[in-house]
């Protein structure tokens, strides 16, 4: 290299530094103004498309119409290979048909929906606690141009991610959950998307309208049930991870003489759900279960069975549940 082109050399080095460094000391900033941006998304953008879920040797295909329409976002899944499989969903309601069965699944979506989308954007500013936050590089996801997010946890309690987010609609195009050792435990990625704008294709709307009366409840079910989130809470948690807070709980008497509670704690990107209910008449059940990220902690705690969700780590939940006791009764 001449001397005129080594001058040259370090004469551009540095004029990048500074800009590396100031860069640099914003990303988290940066990383969270993406997340607000895939957070907006989930409520407003309407698209189509086809994407492989995948953890261990299983791989699903599905395809998913998602459109905002009169009575909100409506969502529709259908698998592609296996057992045939679908998802309707509304902001009311959600049917799930499961291969083998035929006999659909329908639960009350209205207080869950609101509370999983809620829970990230209200602790988005918190997770630089808990997470370092990495802006990576941009690359292409079925076809659209994709920023990679990096986000590692600080502690063994819970688990990393890789987010890739169109960079013109704020979809999650393609996501992993990543294990303490880096190990990839699931991977969601899209082959294909078609983001619609303001207008809706007239062929998913007459669909989407379709799905939504065959799950719309009845008046009856749309009034909210009586609220029994401030009953009395008979249980209490020793142990929970640094930046898990208490999201949700319910207390449910319905039959009255085998009341059942659910307790679920949430850091702003991973959630933790805490199920106690009377023991069956052959006794509890203790064991692991374990599901790409997905992982359950089952025990007995005197005559009742302690379940322990959520995309942790297996030793964390294992740490939750055997400090699940207890606790005396109080009025909220």
């Amino acid at each position: 290299m001449s001397p005129a082109s080594r001058r040259l050399t370090l004469l551009i080095m540095v004029f990048l530094a500074p800009i590396g460094i100031s860069y640099a000391a914003d990303e988290s900033g940066i990383v969270k103004g993406w997340l607000q941006k895939m957070i907006k998304a989930e409520h407003s953008a309407s698209y189509r498309g086809s994407f492989v879920y995948r953890h261990q040797n299983e791989m699903v295909a599905m395809n998913i119409v998602r459109a905002k329409g009169d009575h909100g976002m409506m969502e529709y899944l259908s698998s592609q290979n296996g057992a045939p499989g679908e998802v309707i969903r509304n902001p009311h309601y959600v049917q799930c048909l499961i291969p083998d069965s035929d006999t659909p699944l329908r639960s009350d979506n209205a207080q869950a929906t609101h509370k999983a989308e809620k829970s990230l954007h209200d602790r988005i500013d918190e997770i630089g606690h808990y997470y370092q936050l990495t802006l990576a590089e941009v690359s292409r996801i079925a076809g659209r141009a994709s920023q990679k997010l990096v986000i590692t946890p600080l502690d063994q309690y819970r688990y990393g991610y890789r987010m890739w987010i169109d960079q013109q609609s704020g979809i999650l195009l393609k996501s992993e959950h990543l294990a303490v050792n880096g190990e990839v435990l699931e991977q969601m990625i899209y082959s294909n998307i078609e983001v619609f704008g303001e207008t809706i294709p007239v062929d998913v709307r007459l669909m989407l309208d379709q799905l939504s009366e065959r799950t719309m409840p009845d008046k009856a079910r749309l009034k909210p049930p009586p609220s029994n989130s401030h009953g009395t809470q008979n249980w209490a948690v020793k142990f929970i991870p640094a930046g898990f807070e208490l999201a949700s709980y319910r207390r449910s008497t319905n039959p009255p003489q085998s009341p059942a509670e659910h307790i679920v704690f949430s850091d702003g990107l991973a959630a933790v759900s805490i199920f106690i209910e009377k023991q069956a008449e052959n006794g509890a059940f203790n064991g692991v279960s374990q599901r790409g990220a997905m992982n359950a902690y089952f025990a007995g705690n005197d005559d009742y069975q302690v379940v322990v969700m959520g995309e942790v780590p297996l030793a964390t939940l294992e740490l939750i549940g055997e400090s699940v006791h207890h606790t005396a009764v109080n009025s909220h």
